[in-house]
């Protein structure tokens, strides 16, 4: 796992109101951490700066709220019965968990409760650090998503600089099936010229997915202003595609859901759905 470098990451522990939150993702989220270390270039999660006035640059803080799983003790008995996600804006298994891990203890805690039937709980990561804790995702029958956009290791690396790389995340896919944990892949974000849907489906099967998820990326002007000078800098080669899907998003969105479609059939790898913005 790579580390970061210290000068820059601002670690700090806080006390939150409440651990367990309703969400429109799901039927409550737990975000153990505010802001994430991965660092991923095309990052959405950015937004929760403004509601919190945190001033920091998004990928360079790291806030955890080390008092979530005593709150969470008393939200499972008072909280209606529903489904939990893992995490919404930010990674619970990010570097900064192997040291804090507060993710593990969320997990104990429901584990050691009588009433851990109410809830049925999904993680979604791009971090190998989860194996850690596949004893409690087994006993807990947590589904486990991987986050995987493709398969080239050194665009991984640039866009998504501090996650695990896609060949580690594939095996821990693969080892999480084999231990009987249900799985799943999220093919996220869809890059134009960067994603080889095909590769990645291919991938996907293989390493025992039970269906995925395909979510194109978001041509909101923000996203835009995060992504066009990395491919001017590191994929010029690539920006034209970038720049037509850009101008043609009805176009391209039709074009991925085809190819989707397509591969779907072609290795047997159901999709929950085909996600697209601004539609």
């Amino acid at each position: 796992m790579t580390g970061h470098k210290e000068s820059k990451m601002k670690i700090k522990e806080i006390a939150v109101k409440t651990c367990m939150t309703k969400s429109k993702l799901s039927d409550y989220v737990i975000n153990p951490y505010t802001g994430c270390s991965h660092g991923c270039k095309y990052c959405y999660a950015d937004f929760i700066k403004r509601f919190q006035n945190i001033p920091d640059k998004w990928g360079e803080f790291v806030f955890a709220k080390t008092n979530c799983p005593e709150l969470l003790e008393k939200e499972i008995e008072k909280n209606r019965p529903g489904q939990i996600f893992m995490s919404s804006v930010c990674d619970c298994y990010m570097p900064e968990e192997e040291n804090f891990k507060l993710t593990r203890k969320i997990l104990e805690v429901f584990s050691k409760s009588g009433l851990k039937a109410k809830f049925e709980i999904e993680i979604l990561t791009k971090s190998a650090l989860v194996r850690r804790d596949f004893d409690l995702l087994k006993e807990l029958d947590i589904e486990l998503g991987m986050s995987v956009n493709q398969l080239d290791e050194e665009v991984a690396r640039i866009i998504e600089p501090l996650a695990s790389s896609p060949g580690e995340r594939l095996e821990t896919l693969k080892e999480a099936k084999a231990k009987g944990i249900k799985t799943f892949g999220f093919i996220s974000p869809v890059l134009p010229g960067l994603c080889n849907l095909e590769e990645v489906f291919s991938a996907l099967k293989e390493a025992g997915a039970g269906y995925v998820w395909v979510e194109l990326f978001n041509m909101r002007g923000s996203a835009i202003d995060k992504m066009l000078p990395v491919y001017r800098k590191y994929f010029p080669d690539k920006l034209a595609e970038f720049e037509w899907a850009r101008a043609n998003q009805k176009e391209w969105h039709d074009k991925a859901r085809k190819e989707a479609g397509e591969l779907e059939n072609k290795f047997r790898l159901n999709i929950r759905d085909v996600v697209v913005h601004g539609e």
